[in-house]
This record gives C-alpha cells, structure tokens and sequence, in this order.
C-alpha cells in the first residue's frame, strides 16, 4: 500500500497544472494567426468568376509546361491548353476518361514535382481529407510551382442521395489560411458577398435568377446589405473562394504535418 501511494504522489507531482499554459498549442496558434495575416483577400472578381478562371487559366497555359487538373475542373476551358502540356486525374472513371485515376489524398501513381502548375476546383470538399491532399498537391508541385484552388463556404449542401459522391467540408478565410499555410504567396478572391451568399444556399437563385440576369441581382442585394446592416466581418461572409498560391522556390521549410 505505502509503495501504490507513494507512486502516485510522485505521477500527481509529474504531471503539468490544467491551468498552466500549454506551449505546444500556442505555437499552433501563433503559426494559424501568422498564415491568417499572410493571406490577401481580393472582392475584384467577386462577381466575376468566369473573368478570374481565363485569367488564371491562361497565365497556366502560358506559362507552365506540366499541369495537373485534378477532378478534371477546367473541362470547358480545356482549349486553352496544349494537349501535351496538362494531364487530368480523377478517382473514377468518367465521360471522358481521365488520364489518371488515383485518389488525390494518397497517391500511388502521380510523380512529385513532376508539375509547375495545379488546378484543383470544388474537389476537396468532397475528399474524406482535404488537408491530406492539399499536402500531396503540394509535394507533387515543382518549387515554385503554382495552384489554381476552389473550395466553397457559404454553400449548401450538394452530394447527390445516393452518396456517388460525399459533401463533407467548408472552409472560411482563416480554413483556407491554414489549409495553404505551407505555401507563399496566397490570394483568395471571394465569390459573391454577404447577402447574395444567402440567397445562393437556395438552388433556385443560381439556376433560374443568376442564369437568367447575371450577377447584377447579387450585387444589387449586397450594396443595400452593406448600406443597412454592414459588419466589420461582412466582407468575409460569401459564397466560397478561388485560391491563387505559389509553392516556396526552395524547399526551407518542412512541411507541417
């Protein structure tokens, strides 16, 4: 008995106070502050997505000679791009096939720094691990190397009921600042804004409002949000982002696990 109670003094004495500061977690948090601050948001092209993905595309197309679309994302803007300079994964077989079928969060058949361009869009919401991925995404890139990346936040629900496919993520400014915290160079330009973000949770908005007038309606909605009841944080409150980011030139710093 004297010895039981001896050793437990001793593991009660080892132990660190549940009210002693934790270094280990504020480490974490200073470097998710730090990735927050480095991000840059543009609204530039908040109503405007098809402006930004020519413009990102084409500078892809132009610049880069092996580019990965991973979720086979740029089909209608496949054109831009010589056939000998992009190649197309998938997990499945689709109509066209892919030129890859591998799963994007544990590859076994893509080459690291095979590619100096990327172009991931509404893929890793659907992915069982999207920080998983975004690391392979990483290493497969050339330092250097840039990524074109679409996630959504402000967005409904959308895996079909069959569960073909899963619907499982969101990610807010500070998600995709930690998401892409290992590469340099972060944009995220929003989608849409504050209350056009709203509307569009319902599908009918997209397809019968948004197909049929433009963008105008949800401009017009969030200039007369944003006159009557403006928030500091408003401006983050949109429908997703597009992430324009550059891998390091030179592999300094590991990659965080």
């Amino acid at each position: 008995m004297r010895t039981s109670s001896s050793t437990h003094a001793y593991t009660c004495m080892d132990k660190q106070p549940l009210n002693s500061s934790n270094p280990l977690a504020e480490a974490a948090m200073a470097r998710h502050l730090e990735a927050i601050r480095r991000v840059r948001v543009d609204h530039s092209y908040a109503y405007d997505s098809e402006a930004l993905l020519t413009d990102k595309l084409g500078f892809l197309a132009a610049n880069c000679t092996k580019v990965l679309d991973v979720g086979q994302s740029t089909r209608d803007k496949f054109r831009l791009f010589e056939p000998r300079h992009i190649e197309t994964m998938n997990i499945n077989l689709y109509d066209p096939p892919a030129d890859i079928i591998d799963d994007i969060c544990a590859p076994s058949r893509l080459q690291y720094e095979r590619y100096d361009g990327i172009v991931c869009l509404s893929v890793l919401e659907h992915v069982y691990d999207p920080f998983a991925a975004t690391r392979e995404i990483y290493q497969l890139l050339q330092p250097g190397g840039y990524l074109l990346l679409h996630l959504p936040f402000l967005f409904r629900y959308h895996a079909p009921s069959d569960l073909g496919f899963t619907d499982c993520y969101r990610f807010s400014r500070d998600g995709m600042a930690w998401l892409l915290r290992d590469f340099s160079d972060v944009t995220l330009y929003s989608i849409r804004g504050p209350y056009s973000a709203i509307f569009n949770l319902h599908r009918c908005w997209k397809k019968s409002i948004e197909k049929r007038f433009g963008m105008a309606p949800a401009r017009l909605l969030d200039r007369i949000g944003k006159r009557f009841f403006n928030r500091p944080t408003s401006e983050l409150q949109v429908s997703g982002y597009y992430a324009w980011a550059r891998k390091k030139p030179s592999e300094e710093v590991k990659i965080a696990r």
